[in-house]
Parts: C-alpha cells; sequence; structure tokens
C-alpha cells in the first residue's frame, strides 16, 4: 500500500516579512526595510565612519496628526556614519545598501524623534516612513572633499575664500597698501 504524504505549513513558523510585519504601536522596537531598488557598487557599512550622501523623503504613518512634511524632503544629506549626524533609525535603516538603491525604512519613535515634539512638525512618539536613496559614498580624501563642498556649496566656499582673503589682506591695504 501506498501512502501519501501532504505538506501543511504552519503559518505561525513561517517568518512574517519584517516590513509587511511593522506595527505603529509602542511595541514596535525595531527599524523595518524594503528595499525598492538595488544598487550598485560600494555598500553603506562596509567600513568605519564613510562619508555618504542620501536624498530622502519622509512621512508619518497612521497618525492623527497632519503635518507638513515637505520640510523633511531632502534632495541631498551628506553625513559620517557613526556619528549622530543622522537618525538613529534612518542610518540603521541604510546599512547594506548600494549606491544608487532606494529603499523604505520604517522607524519606530525609540530610533526616531522619541517623546518630544520635533520641530513642531513631528509629534511625540511618532512612526516614521522614509523613502531613501544612496546617492554616492566617498572612497578617498578627494572624494570626501568633493562631497562636503558640493553641500556646502561652491559659490559660497568661493565667497568665503574671497572674504577671508580679503581680512587676510586688509592690514596691507590701509594707510597706502603695501608700499609704506
Amino acid at each position: 500500500m501506498q501512502s501519501s504524504l501532504e505538506v501543511v505549513e504552519d503559518e505561525s513558523a513561517v517568518a512574517a516579512d519584517p516590513y509587511d510585519a511593522y506595527e505603529t504601536t509602542f511595541k514596535q522596537k525595531t527599524v523595518a526595510t524594503r528595499d525598492i531598488k538595488v544598487g550598485s557598487g560600494y555598500t553603506v557599512g562596509e567600513t568605519e565612519g564613510q562619508l555618504l550622501k542620501i536624498k530622502y523623503t519622509a512621512k508619518l504613518m497612521d497618525s492623527k496628526f497632519t503635518a507638513d512634511m515637505k520640510a523633511f524632503n531632502v534632495d541631498g544629506m551628506v553625513f559620517k556614519t557613526g556619528e549622530q549626524r543622522c537618525l538613529p533609525g534612518l542610518e540603521d535603516g541604510i546599512q547594506g545598501m548600494k549606491v544608487g538603491g532606494v529603499r523604505k525604512v520604517r522607524v519606530p519613535p525609540n530610533r526616531g524623534y522619541g517623546d518630544k515634539w520635533y520641530r513642531g512638525i513631528v509629534p511625540p512618539d511618532s512612526h516614521l516612513e522614509f523613502e531613501a536613496e544612496l546617492v554616492d559614498i566617498a572612497q578617498n580624501p578627494l572624494e570626501e572633499l568633493n562631497l562636503k563642498m558640493e553641500q556646502f556649496g561652491y559659490e559660497r566656499a568661493i565667497g568665503a575664500g574671497l572674504c577671508l582673503a580679503y581680512l587676510a589682506a586688509s592690514p596691507f591695504l590701509g594707510n597706502g597698501g603695501f608700499a609704506n
């Protein structure tokens, strides 16, 4: 006699996708991510203290408050990993991304802005959803300088340099200039 076996999956044993299972409750303590587009090349987290350029949009998740989150739509943010210059949950969420990649990152309050209002826009205990794109990772000091100059603005840098040059030369220019 031959018996046939039927395979039945125990739904409780199947691990749910953390992104889909994300709950906007006080119990949610971990960041959840979903890749929209996988990039190529260098990866966030390959080395300590990488200088990154990202752009992102942000929105509140399941909030009774409506906010103009356009203030949190950033076209280019440059920061070094591990220096706490980026929201901890967002930095956690972009780990492992490759240049050119796009990822959705869901951030609970404990990895976001916490239990206080932020800039009068983000209410306390808010769950946030970011769509982040990794634009670039600097791989050497020259690339780091270029990213920093791009962030600061080349025109501003030239203006600041001219002001400093004038200030340095002004003692010589007063009272008849260099000839005296």
